[in-house]
């Protein structure tokens, strides 16, 4: 899509190292946490995410959507195409598919802009291309990767880019934006609650009310529609 590339996504990892990196860090989420695979749910999220891929500008990398058996309100990405959703997010938000497509979307865009790879090429550079040219010292040198990964804080303009690239696919992909704006005022019921049951999407994703008024922005005046 034109107006999306040529952003801020330096990082030395090539694209067969994030897909690596992301393919570890997986195995590593799998191991500690149940993937549901046989569900409505799973089969849900794998439709929508699935419609989304044809509307994306980067699609060199193997994408999966999968869902973990868990009650945290949270969903993450990782390096080179794994997007999982936690099973507490989809109970949150119902059967609203525009909000799911727009979650999903937003989590794609953090790969197709590769925020985590740029972190991860500023942060553990070292480490990591040492375990990616030395196969024996991988397991060793990225022991914890799921979890660093899962745990990373974007920045204000990582997320603002990430709302505005997961609004276009959406709504490419035949999806309404304004379920962005629904998630966000769920999302937003429950910060305020305050308390241990803060959800941890907001941990890694903060929500503020400029984020929000940015995106009902967009949504308004469609800043983010693309031409294909």
């Amino acid at each position: 899509m034109p107006g999306l590339t040529g952003c801020r996504t330096k990082s030395f990892l090539s694209t067969r190292q994030e897909v690596g990196l992301g393919k570890e860090a997986a195995r590593q989420v799998e191991q500690e946490l149940r993937v549901d695979t046989s569900s409505p749910d799973a089969e849900r999220v794998r439709r929508v995410g699935a419609s989304l891929l044809a509307h994306m500008d980067r699609r060199d990398v193997p994408y999966s959507f999968k869902v973990l058996d868990a009650k945290e309100i949270n969903a993450f990405s990782l390096p080179g195409g794994p997007v999982y959703v936690f099973r507490g997010l989809l109970d949150m938000m119902g059967d609203d598919d525009d909000a799911l497509a727009c979650v999903l979307g937003h989590e794609c865009a953090h790969i197709n802009a590769r925020h985590a790879a740029r972190q991860i090429s500023s942060q553990f550079a070292t480490n990591i291309l040492i375990g990616l040219a030395i196969p024996t010292a991988t397991g060793q040198n990225l022991a914890g990767l799921g979890a660093e990964l899962i745990s990373l804080k974007y920045s204000r303009d990582d997320e603002y880019e990430a709302d505005r690239r997961g609004l276009s696919y959406a709504h490419f992909a035949g999806y309404n934006p304004d379920g962005m704006i629904r998630f966000f005022a769920k999302l937003q019921r429950l910060e305020k609650r305050g308390g241990s049951g803060d959800p941890e999407w907001l941990r890694s994703h903060p929500l503020t009310g400029a984020r929000i008024e940015k995106a009902k922005t967009l949504i308004e005046h469609q800043d983010y529609r693309y031409g294909q």
